[in-house]
Parts: structure tokens; C-alpha cells; sequence
């Protein structure tokens, strides 16, 4: 009775995992990369990075810290962006916890020992108290090829109280860096 039970299971239970398998294999791939949409992006993880892209062509890769006050979604935030597919990077950084004071000057960002200097660099946007946007093209290309490089990256900005580093694990950002430049070929 089990050599029947056997022979007639064993079809059965092959099918249903070629059934998984062909499950696992369909989920959704875009540029090598698994990706899901959420808030009308698709977007695609790469260790600590994340890369996420509009349909109006905007690709950005987001590192974001969390708070530990756990009063907002994240204590700060680094994105290296494409406005459109092709266009020039633009670094924009976003400081939550604790927030900055004023323009936040002195500004830097390093990695390693190599330090950048974004004072008078990071343009406080006006519609955001805290998202400092830097567009020159000398500084974004040394940061991004820092975060291509680089394991961490500190970033020191100013607060009511003194100054505050904030400190990044670049973990895939070369990866996301290359998907959303895959992404915004499509």
C-alpha cells in the first residue's frame, strides 16, 4: 500500500514544486534586479541601498538612517539622484534627527580621510527646512565616486546645539548607482 501511495504521491509532489519554482522564478525582475512598487515607484534593494524610480523618469538611490527617538521615519537620509534618465547626479541630504540649525554651516561630508568640504555648497531648499540639495558638478562627481568607493560616509552638519555627524553604510550603492542608470535606459 505505501509503494502505491509512494508511486502515485511522488508525480504529484515533483508537479507541485515545479509549480513553486516557476512561482519563484516569474516574480518581478527589472535590470537584474527583484524589484516591487510602493507610493508609485518601482524600486529594487542592494544591501543598504535603495533604488527607486517614478514613471516621470526621477531614479534615486536612498540611504536613510534610522532615528533613534522614533519620533520621525528616519533620522536623516542620503540620495544620490537623476532628475530625468541621462541628466547629471544631484546629492541631496535630509536631516530629521536632530535637525539642523538654520543653513546648517559649516557642512561636510567624508570618507575615509578624503573630507568635502559642501559649506556655501548645500543649498538649503526653500520649501524644506531640511533638505540641502548640491548640484555644483565638481562636488557631486567626488561624492558619488566617494560612495562608489567607499564602506561609510560621515556626514557633519550644524544643530541648535553644535555640530552632528551622521554616519552612512554604503552598502550597494554601486549596484543601485548602476540600476537606476539601467532603469532610466528602459
Amino acid at each position: 500500500m505505501s509503494m502505491i501511495r509512494t508511486t502515485l504521491l511522488a508525480p504529484v509532489l515533483a508537479a507541485s514544486a515545479l509549480i513553486a519554482l516557476a512561482g519563484t522564478a516569474s516574480a518581478a525582475q527589472q535590470c537584474g534586479a527583484p524589484v516591487h512598487s510602493r507610493f508609485g515607484e518601482t524600486r529594487a534593494y542592494f544591501q543598504n541601498s535603495l533604488g527607486a524610480c517614478r514613471p516621470d523618469g526621477y531614479c534615486s538611490v536612498v540611504l536613510a538612517l534610522a532615528d533613534p527617538t522614533d519620533q520621525a521615519v528616519y533620522a536623516g537620509q542620503f540620495r544620490i539622484a537623476r532628475p530625468t534618465p541621462g541628466a547629471d547626479h544631484v546629492v541631496e541630504l535630509v536631516a530629521v534627527v536632530p535637525m539642523n540649525a538654520g543653513d546648517g554651516q559649516p557642512m561636510s561630508v567624508a570618507f575615509g580621510r578624503r573630507q568635502i568640504d559642501l559649506t556655501g555648497k548645500a543649498a538649503l531648499q526653500a520649501n524644506n527646512a531640511n533638505l540641502f540639495e548640491i548640484t555644483d558638478t565638481a562636488m557631486v562627481e567626488a561624492i558619488v565616486s566617494g560612495a562608489r568607493r567607499a564602506a561609510t560616509m560621515r556626514w557633519t552638519y550644524q544643530t541648535e546645539t553644535g555640530p552632528s555627524t551622521a554616519w552612512f553604510a554604503l552598502g550597494g550603492v554601486t549596484r543601485a548607482l548602476n540600476w537606476i542608470d539601467c532603469m532610466g535606459r528602459r
